[in-house]
């Protein structure tokens, strides 16, 4: 008669496997949540940049074609006291810098604007330079 085989610890051996599975994917669900965290921040710095730039945009084209460049330039009072109030004090965008520019077109009565919002998202400012660290929306618009 054989001497049945010692199967001891079977049992202590499976349930330490089952632990590092649930273990592996409880990890996997929690650098999901926090790249997915990552993206939503994302998405609505960029929805408020695209707000802000459709205000600009109207505010614009609302104005006289031959006053919009130097109202709304760089410099111009209309651009600073729009940053002021309306970006600055009432949006959520961190560091957001609003950058306007303008291009010749065919006629005379219509101008070509290229307007560019940045912003630095929290937490990417002692990030490496091989990472983005701004965030960037950026639209053209042909006011007539």
């Amino acid at each position: 008669m054989k001497k049945p085989i010692k199967s001891r610890g079977y049992v202590l051996l499976e349930a330490l496997v089952a632990l590092l599975i649930f273990s592996l994917g409880l990890l996997g669900m929690i650098s999901f949540q926090a790249v997915s965290f990552k993206i939503m921040a994302d998405s609505r710095f960029r929805t408020e940049a695209a707000m802000l730039a459709d205000e600009l945009l109207a505010r614009m084209s609302a104005s006289e074609i031959s006053r919009v460049q130097a109202d709304y330039g760089p410099q111009g009072a209309k651009l600073l006291s729009w940053v002021d109030d309306r970006v600055v004090g009432g949006s959520r965008l961190p560091e957001a810098k609003v950058v306007p520019s303008f291009s010749a077109s065919a006629t005379p009565s219509t101008l070509l604007v290229n307007l560019r919002i940045e912003w630095t998202p929290p937490g990417a400012a002692g990030a490496s330079p091989a990472v983005a660290a701004t965030g960037v929306y950026e639209t053209k618009a042909l006011l007539f």
